[in-house]
C-alpha cells in the first residue's frame, strides 16, 4: 500500500470517529471579536488573554525594531543570531522572575523540550503531572531520566516515587492547566521538593501577564517564586507575541546555552518579535486592571454557565471548559455557536483524555457582558 493510500485510510478513520480537525481562517487581527470569511464572531478560543495581540504600542515596538534590525535573525544564537532586543528581553524575564538570568526560544514546545530532555539523565527522576501539556510529556519521554506521572492531590504517590533513590528529582507542573482551568497545588509541591530536595519546574504559559501582583504568574501571586527552580513561559499568550522562556540559575542556563539541541539548532527568534514582547511585558507589568478585567469577566461568565447547570470542571481561572463527553456532540455545540455568532472549536481526543470532549472557552479582559451574556443565551439548553 503506498503511503497516500494508507494516509487516506487513517484520515477516513478519524473523520468516521469525530476527531477529524480543520484550520478556520481569520481575516482580522486578534481581539474579543474576529472576522471570519466576511462575518464578525465573538471569540472565546484566543489564548489573547489580555488583548495585548494587536495593541498599538506592541505594533509600534515590533515596527521600529524591523526597521532598526531588520526582519530575521539570520543564524542561530551561538553564531551572529543573538541581537540586542533578544538579550533585553531575557534580562526583563530574569528580573520579572526573580532569576540570575534567563534564554529565550522561538516557542513553548522548544522550551521545555531544552529543559526537559537536556537537564534529567539516565538514573534521574522527572514527575510530571497527567494534566501537563504534551510538549511536557513528549520532553520528558525523550530523556534518558525515570519518568512517571501523578495527578493533583496525589502526594502520598509523589512522595513514595522520589523516596527511591535517584541521582536528581524533577517535579515538573503547569501552573495553570491550559484544557481544565485549574491551578496546581503549587505549595504542596513546594513543600514535597524541599523534603526530598527535588527541582522544581513550573510552566506559567497560561499565567504569565494574567495572575501575580507584577504578571509573573502563579507562582509569583502565591509568593513561592524563590522556591521554584526552574520557570518556563511563553510569549503567545497573554503577552500576544511569540515564543517563550526559560528562567533559573546562570549554571542551568548556561548548560542549556551549551547543550540543548532545541536552542543550538535554530534561528534565533525575529528582533522585532523580541522587541513586542517586552512592549507586551512592560504593558502588562504597569496595567494591573488588565488582569482585574480579566478575573471578573472569567467569574461571571463561569458563574452564568453554572447557572445554566453546564459542568465548566475545576475551572478557577481564566480557563473555562464545558464538559460535554463524546466528540459528536461537542463537534455540534461548536457549530451550534458559530450559527449564532461565537467561535468555540471542540476540543476532542487526544487533546483531552477519551469520552471528555469539552467546549474550552477562553476569556479575554477585552470581552464585553453582551458577549458573554450572549454566549450564556447560546448555549441555553445545551
Amino acid at each position: 500500500m503506498e503511503l497516500s493510500e494508507s494516509l487516506s485510510e487513517k484520515l477516513e478513520s478519524l473523520r468516521s470517529g469525530d476527531l477529524y480537525r480543520r484550520m478556520v481562517c481569520v481575516d482580522s487581527a486578534q481581539g474579543p471579536s474576529v472576522t471570519i470569511e466576511g462575518r464578525e464572531y465573538a471569540c472565546f478560543c484566543s489564548n489573547n488573554y489580555l488583548n495585548l495581540a494587536a495593541d498599538p504600542r506592541i505594533i509600534e515596538a515590533a515596527v521600529t525594531a524591523l526597521t532598526r534590525y531588520g526582519q530575521g535573525a539570520a543564524a542561530s544564537r551561538l553564531m551572529s543570531g543573538t541581537m540586542r532586543p533578544h538579550a533585553e528581553l531575557e534580562a526583563a524575564f530574569a528580573k520579572l522572575f526573580g532569576k540570575e538570568t534567563a534564554l529565550i526560544f522561538p516557542a513553548g514546545w522548544m522550551a521545555n523540550d531544552a529543559v526537559l530532555r537536556t537537564l534529567p539523565g539516565r538514573g534521574d527522576l522527572v514527575l510530571i503531572d497527567k494534566l501537563d501539556h504534551a510538549s511536557i510529556i513528549d520532553a520528558a519521554a525523550g530523556s534518558d531520566a525515570d519518568v512517571r506521572t501523578y495527578r493533583r492531590g496525589s502526594a502520598d504517590r509523589i512522595e513514595k516515587l522520589l523516596a527511591r533513590h535517584y541521582k536528581h528529582k524533577f517535579i515538573v507542573t503547569e501552573s495553570v492547566f491550559s484544557m481544565d482551568g485549574h491551578a496546581a497545588d503549587l505549595a504542596s509541591l513546594v513543600e514535597i521538593k524541599k523534603k526530598y530536595g527535588a527541582i522544581l519546574v513550573v510552566d506559567e504559559a497560561h499565567a504569565i501577564g494574567c495572575l501575580g501582583k507584577n504578571a509573573e504568574g502563579l507562582a509569583g501571586q502565591l509568593n513561592l517564586l524563590d522556591q521554584v527552580d526552574i520557570v518556563v513561559a511563553t510569549m503567545s499568550k497573554a503577552l500576544g507575541s511569540a515564543g517563550a522562556v526559560a528562567a533559573a540559575k546562570r549554571t542551568i542556563i548556561e548548560f542549556l546555552v551549551n547543550r540543548a539541541r532545541s536552542f543550538i539548532y535554530t534561528t534565533a527568534p525575529p528582533p522585532a518579535v523580541c522587541a513586542a514582547a517586552a512592549a507586551a511585558l512592560r504593558i502588562a507589568r504597569t496595567e494591573p486592571g488588565r488582569r482585574q478585567r480579566l478575573r471578573e469577566n472569567a467569574d461571571r461568565l463561569r458563574a452564568g454557565l453554572k447557572r445554566l447547570g453546564l459542568d465548566t470542571g475545576r475551572s478557577e481561572s481564566h480557563i473555562i471548559p464545558i464538559m460535554i463527553g463524546q466528540s459528536r456532540q461537542a463537534l455540534a455545540a461548536s457549530r451550534m455557536l458559530m450559527e449564532k455568532g461565537f467561535f468555540v472549536p471542540a476540543i476532542r481526543p487526544p487533546t483531552v483524555p477519551p469520552n471528555t470532549a469539552r467546549l474550552r472557552i477562553s476569556v479575554q479582559s477585552g470581552h464585553t457582558a453582551e458577549q458573554m451574556d450572549g454566549l450564556c443565551e447560546a448555549l441555553a439548553g445545551l
